[in-house]
């Protein structure tokens, strides 16, 4: 089920032709990779939610197959297709927070994703608001879009006891 959502995103931006935006928002989905690698680095010995893929081996095969499909492929649809509209851009962003939120409900009523120390459902979809803003503003407001990226992270470390400094 993880696979098959990370090949329908990859053949959605091929089909759209969104794939042809690849060097306009380029850093934006480096930057979202590199923060979910991050999260994996960081939460290493102390996972939040973890992944049981079927065809995928294991949490961090599939966590890397996300990392390196998913979120580029969501990042670059979600920005190549952003009206220009402002109304239409609040029903775009709801719409890809939903549609994200239903997706991960899928996985979860499947038994492909689970939570752990304190993390549910209701946190992934508090997750995603900030997720897709802070991807549009990336683009449009970086210095915007880096804060808010680092006021999430550090609020999630310390909300969630995360032992980044852990002793050996």
């Amino acid at each position: 089920m993880i696979l098959i959502t990370n090949l329908l995103f990859v053949i959605a931006a091929i089909v759209s032709r969104a794939y042809k935006q690849w060097n306009k928002y380029y850093d934006v989905m480096l930057f979202v990779s590199f923060c979910n690698l991050l999260y994996n680095f960081l939460c290493h010995d102390y996972i939040i939610w973890s992944f049981y893929p079927d065809l995928l081996l294991n949490h961090k095969t599939a966590d890397l197959v996300n990392t390196f499909l998913l979120l580029p492929s969501t990042t670059l649809l979600y920005l190549t297709f952003f009206p220009a509209a402002k109304r239409n851009q609040v029903i775009y962003y709801f719409l890809w927070v939903t549609g994200y939120s239903a997706l991960e409900y899928l996985w979860y009523a499947y038994g492909r994703i689970t939570y752990h120390h304190g993390w549910h459902f209701v946190w992934s979809i508090a997750f995603y608001f900030f997720m897709f803003l802070a991807i549009r503003l990336l683009h449009s407001h970086r210095a915007a879009g880096l804060l808010l990226s680092v006021a999430t992270i550090t609020f999630l470390i310390i909300y969630f006891h995360i032992p980044i400094w852990k002793q050996e």
